[in-house]
């Protein structure tokens, strides 16, 4: 789908800028939990996406309050203590300890395509019984993003659950390998079309840095963008789980819910929303 098409679906002018702002690793632990909803209820954050695999992903239900949740499918598990494991018996979704595997190689050298299907729908049916009605999908690490054989069961699987996907942006060439984004589209399935930002989201992130955030705000085009974060409350918790760097996961947590964020939103005239917004549309598209 077009810009100027989405954003007039959406209800807003042709240059407008709609930004989701997402917190991922929801379930992960009780540090990220309690990030993320604080984030939502308090801060700029417009969605979480929930680790169906991860520990602390039945938690989420107790602080669930009707916020905008998505499930991040996860197929790789490269932390080295907190491993995870797949909801479904399938033999070549695991390593020999009977794991997620830790990296993306040998994920795409070893999965069965029936069986990455399988486990995408038990990992959103997961969400569905503990209570949520999932906003979309995203592909942890990009693990079903970046091979055509899995890319295809994902757009599947969001099709059958009529729900939005985050997807690399086709212009990115490193993350994209084939344009996503258009194939997407084709199918029927919505995303944020004009550009998607990662900020913070990853273990080798840099602390929160306001004032590229502020840089990131002023590049965003027409359309509708995302910025994912991976706040945790600063805690034991966190620092046993990251010795290492656990402050920039605090750091974001503080930001998210500052008033220099909201600022920030509000000088460069981005306008947040989630991706229920975006789910409406492609139940339109359905319909």
């Amino acid at each position: 789908m077009q810009t100027g098409e989405l954003l007039s679906k959406l209800g807003h002018p042709e240059d407008a800028k709609l930004c989701i702002i997402s917190c991922d690793s929801l379930g992960f632990s009780h540090s990220h939990n309690i990030a993320a909803f604080e984030a939502m209820s308090n801060g700029i954050a417009t969605t979480a996406r929930l680790i169906a695999n991860a520990p602390w992903s039945r938690e989420v239900n107790s602080l669930y309050r009707g916020e905008d949740i998505g499930v991040g499918l996860v197929f790789t598990s490269d932390h080295e203590i907190f491993r995870m494991a797949p909801l479904t018996q399938s033999p070549t979704l695991v390593d020999g300890a009977g794991e997620l595997p830790r990296t993306l190689e040998e994920f795409w050298e070893h999965a069965d395509t029936a069986e990455v299907r399988r486990e995408c729908r038990a990992q959103v049916e997961r969400a569905v019984f503990y209570g949520f009605d999932p906003s979309h999908l995203a592909s942890e690490a990009q693990a079903l993003t970046l091979r055509p054989e899995f890319f295809d069961v994902l757009i599947d699987v969001a099709l059958e659950f009529g729900l939005p996907v985050r997807v690399p942006v086709d212009d990115d060439p490193a993350t994209t390998v084939f344009p996503a984004a258009e194939l997407a589209a084709d199918a029927g399935v919505v995303s944020p079309g004009s550009q998607i930002c990662s900020f913070d989201s990853g273990p080798t992130s840099q602390f929160v840095d306001e004032r590229a955030f502020d840089q990131t705000l002023a590049s965003l085009p027409p359309g509708v963008s995302e910025i994912s974060f991976r706040p945790a409350a600063a805690s034991e918790e966190l620092g046993a789980l990251y010795p290492q760097g656990w402050e920039r996961f605090a750091r974001a947590h503080l930001f998210l819910t500052s008033t220099l964020a909201r600022e920030m939103l509000a000088d460069h005239k981005i306008t947040t929303i989630g991706y229920r917004e975006l789910k409406q549309v492609q139940s339109g598209l359905a319909g």
